[in-house]
């Protein structure tokens, strides 16, 4: 028998068996048998026989026939301790909503409890218990968002969460979705069932072809590459192009002629085509260098798998 029962024994009733001294404690079977929970109903029921059939009851693990003979032994004589059992009776099926109002109402009934703090500690423990909700969607394996979020947890999955109201979205192959906003109290149980045919505000579009990255980074570097080799040679023509272009003026004004003109008018306009080249080379060069690292840059950025959008009154879910 549990601590709290055995307190219990001692404290609920003023009455016969159950107000007795230790060593005169009554004994009770380990399993209340069937026709005695059907005394329940009896006229001639007692609240210390009641009350008896719910301790063979809760010892047997038989919680809801339990609370019914407590309920049954508060209703013939009151007594706010009672309110303690039943409320464990309610913990023990992991009701915790209604542990609370059982504890809350044994307080109210009485409020000079000898144990009123710690019964008011465990109320505030039962109170930061979270919702438990099972997720399932037809087929296994579905990916599953938590408000906005991915996690890291297929369907079927069971989620705890925090009290208050959440939004559950389930992805399947980038094109089944299902959503739901639900709102949660603390130790609730859920079960939340997704198909093709549930009603969501997403929607999910298939993302656009993959890019080979790697692919394009050596293409842009052989680009950067060429275009550096092209300025450089440019630039050395320019260079050879405008010395003979000076050596020819030199010749023009020891021997003015037509000739020698002509010829260091074009090596002069060759030089600078040259070096025009030169320079827009490096610039292009320098142009592809710095686009492609800010591209890698952001890559390495965008590392979320699901992408939200705003889609009118509801969102595009882009699954990567």
């Amino acid at each position: 028998m549990t601590p709290r029962l055995t307190a219990l024994l001692w404290l609920a009733f003023p009455l016969g068996a159950v107000a007795q001294a230790p060593e005169e404690a009554v004994e009770v079977e380990e399993q209340p048998a069937e026709d005695q929970l059907d005394e329940l109903d009896s006229v001639d029921l007692t609240a210390d026989e009641a009350f008896a059939i719910g301790v063979r009851a809760f010892e047997a693990k038989r919680y809801e026939e339990a609370e019914r003979a407590w309920e049954r032994a508060n209703a013939l004589e009151p007594n706010p301790v009672l309110w303690v059992a039943i409320a464990d009776t309610r913990e023990a099926r992991d009701d915790e909503p209604g542990t609370v109002a059982a504890l809350e109402r044994y307080l109210t009934e009485r409020p000079d409890a000898p144990d009123k703090l710690a019964v008011e500690a465990r109320i505030a423990s039962l109170l930061k218990t979270p919702a438990s909700v099972v997720v399932r969607s037809l087929e296994e394996g579905h990916a599953i968002l938590l408000d906005g979020k991915p996690i890291d947890r297929k369907t079927p999955a069971t989620l705890e969460l925090e009290p208050g109201e959440h939004t559950i979205l389930v992805v399947g192959d980038g094109v089944q979705v299902g959503e739901k906003t639900i709102q949660v109290g603390y130790g609730e149980q859920r079960e939340l069932i997704f198909t093709p045919k549930t009603e969501s505000a997403v929607v999910v579009e298939q993302a656009p072809p993959e890019v080979d990255f790697e692919a394009e980074d050596r293409t842009a570097k052989r680009a950067v590459w060429s275009l550096t080799g092209i300025a450089a040679a440019s630039l050395v023509t320019g260079g050879a192009l405008g010395i003979a272009a000076l050596k020819k003026e030199q010749k023009f004004q020891d021997d003015p002629t037509n000739q020698l003109a002509d010829q260091g008018n074009r090596l002069a306009l060759f030089a600078d085509v040259s070096f025009g080249i030169a320079a827009l080379s490096a610039i292009t060069a320098l142009t592809v260098f710095l686009t492609t690292r800010n591209k890698k840059k952001r890559r390495e950025r965008e590392t979320a798998r699901v992408r939200f959008e705003p889609r009118g009154l509801g969102a595009a879910a882009i699954r990567f």
